[in-house]
């Protein structure tokens, strides 16, 4: 088994603008480029980028040096994306540090090679970092090491090594699953992902317009919508001071439950309030109860509207069991491929399939998220699956009618 170099701990962290300069320059210069970055969503309420690390190898597998930099100093990184710009960068589980890096710097790659990607569509049933470089590299990485907090400084020398192995052992694992992808003929279906996973990172996160209606509000009546909407806003103002995540503060599930209290006990005890933590200090207390008092002295009027559910399409008894004929199409597919059905098209898009129920090869550019090579894989099975002359099944009798 092999062990992290000795000189991963001895990796200062990359702060001031010659520093970040001589990054750039070896990073344009690179036959290869390998990126991660490491963040803080679960220890602080603002999530962010706290450290980007950065490895340059020889693009046949082997790593030449790496280097961190850190965010967090408030030195200008434009040197670094700059020269990151026209480069494919080789990442693993590209999908948030994508959106991380669009949000934090407004930074998005021309081109990228996920190995987490490849690792699926070369039908690995481990697909994580550490799996990978334990098969290809044959060394153990520290698993306890992603949820730590990265906004820590200095960063103690266990995170450093972590934070080094994730792109030191990047190029074996890249060299050696881009084989496997040739070998199965599926190197354009992973182009063609990463693509997309770029152009999606690209889209505005979608902000609701009502982002306190959480999932379990729609049962709620309108007092306890009321309810929710002043405690969410309250949960927001009490991680934001303390600076932590708003799970901290309280569930989601705790959040409801306490709506439903305060809309059945007016002024109540907030003793007799569900699960709420015991150990709060005594100042968060006092603001929760003057946000209940708020809540209690509203009047009708200032009660939110219940949650308009968006149409339902026009009901299709074909819908159904043209969607388990498509299923059906792409399980044989799957296991034709050894591959996991949901890796080729998840459900949800062969719903998407349903809805437009294509006529031509060109109909299926009309569902959300579909590529080309699914277009290749699946159209003409798809076509069968969605083509006339498949009749209904007959309709089940009542069940007083069985016997």
């Amino acid at each position: 088994m092999n062990s992290p170099p000795m000189s991963f701990d001895s990796v200062p962290l990359a702060r001031g603008r010659e520093e970040i300069a001589r990054i750039a320059d070896a990073a344009a210069a690179a036959a290869e480029v390998c990126l991660d970055l490491e963040a803080d969503s679960l220890h602080h309420y603002r999530e962010k980028t706290c450290l980007l690390q950065i490895g340059i190898s020889d693009g046949q597998g082997t790593s030449l040096q790496e280097f961190l930099v850190d965010p967090l100093a408030g030195s200008d990184l434009s040197p670094i994306f700059r020269a990151l710009a026209g480069k494919t960068l080789v990442m693993h589980g590209a999908d948030y540090d994508l959106r991380r890096m669009a949000q934090d710097f407004a930074f998005r790659p021309t081109a990228i090679f996920d190995t987490m990607l490849a690792a699926r569509f070369a039908a690995h049933s481990a697909v994580g970092f550490d799996a990978l470089a334990k098969r290809y590299a044959n060394v153990e990485l520290d698993h306890g090491a992603q949820k730590a907090d990265w906004s820590q400084r200095p960063l103690p020398p266990r995170l450093v090594r972590y934070a080094i192995g994730d792109v030191h052992w990047l190029p074996i694992v890249a060299r050696e699953i881009r084989a496997e992808l040739a070998a199965l003929g599926r190197v354009e279906w992973h182009r063609q992902q990463c693509a997309q996973l770029i152009q999606l990172s690209e889209q505005a996160p979608n902000g609701r317009e009502d982002p306190w209606r959480i999932r379990g509000a729609a049962k709620l009546d309108a007092f306890a919508l009321a309810a929710l909407r002043e405690l969410w806003q309250w949960r927001e103002k009490e991680a934001e001071g303390w600076d932590r995540p708003v799970f901290m503060v309280l569930l989601n599930a705790r959040l409801l439950e306490l709506a439903e209290w305060a809309a059945a006990h007016p002024r109540g005890d907030l003793g007799t309030a569900p699960q709420l933590p015991r150990r709060w200090p005594p100042r968060r207390w006092k603001t929760l109860r003057a946000a209940l008092e708020r809540v209690w002295a509203l009047s009708p009027a200032d009660y939110p509207p219940p949650h308009i559910h968006p149409p339902r399409p026009p009901f299709d008894p074909h819908f159904g069991p043209r969607l388990e004929r498509l299923k059906a199409a792409r399980g044989t597919i799957a296991e034709d491929l050894r591959l996991d059905p949901s890796i080729l098209a998840p459900n949800a898009m062969l719903e998407s399939v349903c809805r437009v129920d294509p006529r031509s090869l060109d109909d299926f550019a009309k569902v959300e998220r579909w590529l080309p090579w699914q277009t290749e894989l699946f159209g003409p099975s798809f076509l069968r699956a969605c083509g006339p002359g498949h009749p209904l099944p007959p309709k089940r009798r009542p069940r007083a009618d069985r016997r």
